[in-house]
């Protein structure tokens, strides 16, 4: 009975020293904005970082942030980088003692084909808020996403005849950040390929060239024979070293 005391005692007092402590969590793309709702969001998981016990987890939410603050003033020592309506997940957690925590973001959830993730480790105090821009972690790469032929589209070639296809891709920042040549995201940098296989064979490789449309770029590709081909867009960003990658397959059929 007295043991039973003592544990219900023990117990009270620490449930009385813990205190509700916020952290807020962002995830800032590579060269760009924050991730938000325009993007799906990213992730976001809190881990005890000795046990991996999920301690919180939800996705940010919010807008991509103020531009000119971003990406175009100098940033000042001590300034906000984000505002009120800037994307953010905030987690809160009720610590009675300093904990180790790892905090793991991937996204952008909408786009899938290019998810990244980024972790890092800190330590939470009981009632001591990291609130404001509050933690930010960057997410680096493109985001690739191959419009034109449509995954496992059928084309007819006419006997003794040669095809020419359109090639589409669409690219912007994990943020949805816009590209195009002398842009803010100036795509005139970028090195944009696609790589071409026939029946699991190596075919060609052609750049693609901005098509007139904010973030879409494009290449003609010639075909001669019947059977599966696939397609892989890569793009590389050589001053910060953004990649992003999407592959699409066709077929091609006696007409």
């Amino acid at each position: 009975m007295r043991s039973l005391i003592l544990w219900t005692l023990l117990l009270f007092s620490t449930t009385a020293l813990a205190a509700e402590t916020r952290l807020v969590v962002r995830a800032r793309a590579r060269d760009g904005k924050f991730i938000g709702t325009s993007m799906g969001g990213v992730r976001v998981v809190l881990r005890d970082g000795q046990t991996g016990q999920v301690l919180a987890s939800g996705v940010t939410a919010g807008s991509t942030g103020n531009t000119q603050t971003l990406m175009k003033q100098p940033q000042v020592r001590g300034a906000p980088l984000a505002d009120e309506a800037s994307a953010k997940f905030t987690a809160t957690l009720d610590l009675a003692e300093p904990r180790w925590v790892k905090v793991e973001v991937s996204g952008p959830l909408a786009q899938r084909q290019a998810l990244a993730t980024s972790t890092t480790q800190l330590w939470l105090l009981p009632g001591k808020h990291i609130e404001g821009d509050g933690l930010i972690l960057e997410l680096p790469g493109f985001v690739v996403d191959v419009l034109t032929p449509s995954a496992h589209e059928f084309v007819k070639l006419a006997k003794d005849k040669k095809l020419t296809l359109p090639l589409r891709a669409n690219l912007i920042l994990m943020c949805g950040c816009p590209t195009e040549p002398q842009g803010l995201w100036d795509s005139t940098r970028y090195e944009l390929q696609a790589t071409v296989k026939h029946n699991g064979k190596p075919l060609t490789q052609l750049p693609l060239k901005y098509a007139g449309k904010t973030s879409t770029f494009e290449a003609e590709l010639s075909v001669q024979q019947q059977g599966a081909y696939e397609v892989t867009v890569t793009a590389y960003d050589p001053v910060t070293g953004n990649t992003g990658v999407d592959s699409t397959t066709f077929i091609v059929g006696g007409g």
